[in-house]
């Protein structure tokens, strides 16, 4: 692609524009940036935390879910929120599993710990659906699908409910697919490389999960979100974090590619 198209897309998107130069950045310099980006990337995103306000409604209500599903007693000093966390990225039918035998000394399979997830999608997803996404996320995503990035949201959650969720937020039609449970992220990027084998990754993501499912290709780059400091501790120190809230985050985050 040439630089002139993309300097004439960043017209329609002038605060994005604006917030460039008053970083210093000329005009020039972004659609220069933005051209090595669409040529030889693709973007990969998770959703909670990234492109929407945090995962933590699941959080809020797994534990109340879970004590109507197999009564109050718990049998170990875990909650069901805790194995959640400690489990972040993998499959919701996994994590049911050990949720059963851990706090509830219950055995289930994996396809009980599907009808399950279905029911906890149903449980919550009027208020998931409702949470806010973040404008300067949503400007960011258009320019690059406007000068023609591959852009996939790569999740542990089940692609249907986010899906919902982006056309609450008129959000939709922005990336090709919604990647998610019950494939885990690992198998899910390597089935979305295949199409893209002279391309490298530019990831986004908020968890361990995002960070090892793409970190294993050469020539990626990694921008961790740690807006709730929860995974600061883990992720490597070369790491880019970026701990500022919502839309300042995405104003930012041009800066750091």
């Amino acid at each position: 692609k040439i630089i002139e198209p993309i300097e004439k897309t960043l017209k329609s998107y002038p605060t994005f524009v604006e917030i460039m130069n008053s970083a210093g950045y000329s005009t020039k310099d972004v659609a220069e940036n933005l051209c090595n980006i669409s040529n030889n990337y693709i973007v990969l995103s998770d959703h909670d935390g990234v492109i929407g306000h945090t995962n933590s409604v699941k959080d809020m209500c797994l534990d109340a879910f879970c004590q109507t599903l197999w009564g109050e007693a718990i049998t170990s000093a875990k909650l069901p929120t805790t194995l959640h966390r400690e489990m972040h990225g993998r499959p919701m039918n996994e994590i049911f599993v050990a949720i059963a035998k851990d706090c509830y000394n219950k055995t289930i399979s994996l396809h009980d710990g599907e009808k399950i997830t279905e029911r906890l999608n149903e449980y919550i997803r009027p208020e998931y659906i409702r949470r806010h996404m973040y404008d300067g996320a949503r400007d960011f995503f258009l320019i690059l699908r406007d000068i023609g990035t591959p852009m996939y949201v790569l999740t542990g959650m089940e692609p249907d409910m986010i899906a919902d969720r982006f056309r609450y937020h008129n959000f939709d039609n922005i990336f090709k697919d919604i990647l998610g449970a019950p494939k885990t992220k690992e198998q899910n990027v390597a089935e979305i490389l295949k199409n893209y084998q002279n391309r490298r990754i530019i990831a986004t993501g908020d968890a361990m999960s995002e960070y090892k499912a793409t970190m294993a290709y050469p020539g990626t780059i990694f921008l961790a979100f740690d807006m709730e400091n929860r995974e600061k501790r883990v992720f490597p120190p070369e790491v880019n974090i970026l701990t500022s809230w919502g839309e300042i985050v995405w104003n930012e985050l041009f800066q750091k590619l």
